[in-house]
């Protein structure tokens, strides 16, 4: 972490083995609700803001990342800047094993993500997405 990295952690949180946490230029702030589990070797990469709400289920191998690189044609990839955005995911989401979670999404309260789903973008309250992209296929009852 740099020196102005910001992670908070709520009250009851288990943070399981092999988890890793990256906080990089500019303004890393990372926000872990209470009572929530994130499994066995998740990397979570914030340069910018990443929430995470209470209560909330991550399986093991999940990466919750609030950037990207540029990928513009006329320069190498590694020398582009990185575009920065956040992540919100809210109170009560089960996250699958193996799922990502990309730049500029938000996963609605009471949402369930498939295992090695892709999400980008929203995902609405108490929704189940699955697959690459992630897709809404049914909602909780």
């Amino acid at each position: 972490m740099v020196g102005h990295a910001l992670l908070e952690v709520g009250d009851g949180v288990t943070i399981q083995d092999y988890c890793f946490f990256q906080l990089t230029m500019p303004h890393p702030h990372v926000v872990i609700g209470s009572n929530t589990v994130i499994g066995r070797r998740n990397i979570i990469t914030a340069k910018n803001r990443i929430e995470i709400g209470s209560n909330v289920l991550i399986g093991s191998d999940v990466q919750i990342i609030d950037h990207s690189h540029g990928v513009a044609r006329d320069r190498l990839v590694r020398e582009q800047q990185a575009e920065i955005g956040q992540v919100v995911i809210g109170d009560d989401v089960w996250i699958g094993a193996g799922a990502k979670i990309l730049m500029n999404s938000r996963v609605g309260k009471g949402a369930v993500i498939g295992a090695n789903a892709v999400v980008r973008g929203e995902i609405p309250d108490y929704a189940i997405a699955v697959g690459v992209p992630a897709k809404v296929v049914k909602y909780r009852e």
